[in-house]
């Protein structure tokens, strides 16, 4: 058994089958629809991880989990598990068209997979946490060293944090036509991230800056309304401009 999860061998009074591993672990066709698999309701991360280490010779399908499942007490755990060998059975998205049949994952890499899901606040954060799941332990150790002990948003947390806030700005980036770029700036106390948008025949004709603080509050700092000749990756997070 991994350290600090205790694992219910069986339900509790009064749940429903729907709520046990086993169900996680059935027939994928039976699979259920989003909000059905009440596992998670139940079971913390280091639990699941327990129980996908004790199912090594399976495939687990995850449907949904609640919001902020994985919290960062969790993550502090995790960190000590990333170099697991031990075996785990991998964990597929029910989206997923790649199954991982008669293939076995390790602790240390469905550690990663969890901690990937606190990062982008998603689990299961990939398809398959095989397959579609390749992670850098250095780069791990890093952000963890960095911002995640701390529990402080990175880079990418920061532009995840604006997105949610203002869903307008999820369509950035993009590759189409005129295109659209995000640039980010490390602060003393947080980012600043600008969102821009290319023109055809100049740089830039707009852009909507934001400061993210550590304490994760969401500050516009300025916008661009107009068409200006500066190269998008020379534009100044901090100065709008």
């Amino acid at each position: 058994m991994l350290p600090d999860a205790t694992v219910p061998t069986s339900s509790p009074a009064g749940t429903d089958n729907a709520c046990t591993f086993d169900r996680l672990v059935g027939n994928f066709d039976e699979q259920m629809e989003p909000g059905d698999s009440c596992y998670f309701h139940l079971h913390t991360p280091m639990e699941f991880l327990d129980d996908l280490h004790t199912h090594p010779g399976c495939q687990v399908t995850v449907i949904d989990v609640p919001d902020h499942w994985i919290t960062h007490d969790d993550v502090q755990l995790l960190m000590q598990l990333i170099d697991s060998p031990e075996p785990a059975a991998p964990v597929v998205s029910l989206l997923s068209s790649y199954r991982p049949f008669n293939q076995t994952s390790t602790v240390g890499n469905e550690a990663l997979f969890l901690i990937e899901g606190y990062r982008t606040g998603q689990y299961p954060p990939a398809l398959c946490s095989l397959y579609y799941f390749h992670p850098n332990r250095t780069e791990v150790r890093s952000w963890w060293e960095t911002y995640g002990m701390k529990d402080i948003p990175d880079e990418r947390e920061a532009v995840r944090i604006l997105q949610n806030s203002y869903p307008e700005l999820k369509g950035y980036p993009s590759t189409t036509f005129a295109g659209r770029s995000i640039r980010t700036e490390r602060a003393p106390d947080g980012w600043y991230v600008a969102f821009i948008q290319h023109g055809s025949g100049v740089p830039i004709i707009s852009a909507r800056c934001y400061c993210v603080g550590d304490d994760r509050t969401v500050t516009l700092t300025g916008t661009v309304n107009q068409s200006i000749m500066v190269m998008p990756w020379e534009f100044s997070p901090r100065k709008c401009g």
